[in-house]
């Protein structure tokens, strides 16, 4: 049993008739994949302006830090480094104001780099007039390096990855060290490395159980059309259409095996009465109550579907007449025990059965004459089965079309 069956319990499985009990929750819990939304424009603007966000945070940040840096006195710096770092804050707040109000999400996804690069030289700069190998700026590179891999492919990631350690080379320019550059290299290239390799492991997760997730969701869709394919959706038995299906599979299976099963056709006696003196609204409770009792009084391996109005369909495998009849007499005593009880009306059952595949070869001549039987059955007298002997003519004659 799959897992929408297992969620919606049907009392049958794909073998005999499914009821779609729970249709209202899995509107609620299916999302609407035919609306209008774009669900992919949607989430690229949502990760946009996540993206402006958490430029615009750290511009802040940094924007703060650097102030505190210059003008708090940690560092007596010259003059010029002085101006060169106030311009680069300025120079950021440019950025950022560009980050947010230029339409990036127009272009393709590697069109952002360039505004990273102005990160990352701003980044360079700050770093350079801020003491070089002592600047406590340069924390700021693993922003870029998070941000780089989080949001880029593999390659454009470690290229950005490479250019950041590079970038951080800066300070040789400045106070030139080879010892100094070798431990750069020795700690700051596995730390970036690791890093980029942490983001990507925690991007390709997350992408693993979004794409789970839409799986599941697509495959409860699937189920969820089918089942609305095949099933009435006043009584939850299966359709017509769906009803012949299952007949002709098994009519092949009965050829193959030489085995026999039993067709019913049942019909609900005066329905048409019972809609014009009770109304509409107790017609389709009489309908549902029928359908309970069909579904109750058959076995998991039948087949019992609505065939449209008031007639009903029962498809009993490896079952002979006798058994036939006994199910149709357990059927009609229940129908009239609880339809009397609960809606005050002695509902009766006339209903036409054929041997399948017996003498045709032909399914739908079958079906014809299980459809002749039932209404042999109301000429008799209505409230009996009647089984088919032979085949049906072609033209059905209806004498009893105004009961229904």
């Amino acid at each position: 049993m799959n897992a929408w069956q297992k969620r919606n319990d049907p009392s049958h499985d794909d073998n005999g008739a499914s009821r779609y009990a729970y249709s209202s929750y899995l509107s609620k819990s299916v999302p609407d994949f035919g609306s209008s939304r774009n669900p992919s424009a949607e989430l690229a603007s949502r990760l946009g302006l996540r993206l402006k966000t958490l430029g615009g945070l750290l511009y802040v940040v940094g924007a703060i830090a650097l102030l505190l840096f210059i003008h708090g006195g940690w560092f007596e710096l010259p003059v010029e480094d002085t101006l060169a770092l106030d311009r680069v804050v300025f120079a950021g707040g440019v950025l950022v104001w560009s980050v947010w109000f230029f339409p990036w999400h127009r272009f393709a996804r590697n069109v952002l780099l360039i505004p990273v690069s102005a990160a990352l030289t701003l980044i360079t700069l700050a770093v350079y007039f801020s003491g070089g190998w002592q600047s406590p700026l340069s924390v700021f590179y693993l922003f870029v390096v998070v941000l780089c891999a989080s949001y880029f492919s593999t390659e454009v990631a470690t290229l950005c990855v490479a250019a950041t350690l590079l970038a951080g080379l800066t300070p040789q320019l400045y106070a030139p060290d080879v010892s100094r550059l070798v431990e750069y290299l020795v700690i700051q290239a596995p730390i970036y490395a690791g890093l980029a390799l942490a983001c990507r492991y925690a991007l390709w997760e997350r992408t693993r159980v979004q794409s789970e997730q839409d799986s599941t969701r697509i495959r409860d869709l699937e189920e969820r059309l089918w089942y609305e394919a095949s099933l009435d959706p006043l009584t939850g038995l299966y359709n017509r259409g769906r009803f012949e299906t299952r007949f002709k599979e098994e009519f092949e299976r009965a050829r193959r095996t030489g085995e026999r099963f039993m067709v019913l056709f049942v019909d609900v006696d005066d329905f048409k009465l019972v809609n014009d003196t009770h109304g509409h609204r107790t017609g389709d409770e009489a309908l549902q109550l029928v359908a309970d009792v069909l579904q109750s009084c058959s076995r998991r391996i039948d087949v019992v579907a609505r065939h449209g109005g008031d007639e009903f369909l029962v498809m009993l495998p490896g079952a002979s007449l006798p058994e036939a009849q006994r199910f149709f007499d357990r059927m009609r005593d229940r129908v009239a025990e609880r339809s009397g009880h609960t809606l005050g009306l002695g509902l009766r059952l006339s209903a036409g059965a054929v041997q399948c595949p017996g003498y045709s070869g032909d399914p739908a001549a079958l079906l014809d004459a299980a459809d002749e039987a039932m209404y042999r059955a109301k000429r008799r007298g209505k409230n009996r089965l009647f089984a088919a002997l032979s085949l049906a003519p072609t033209e059905h004659r209806r004498e009893f079309s105004s009961e229904e």
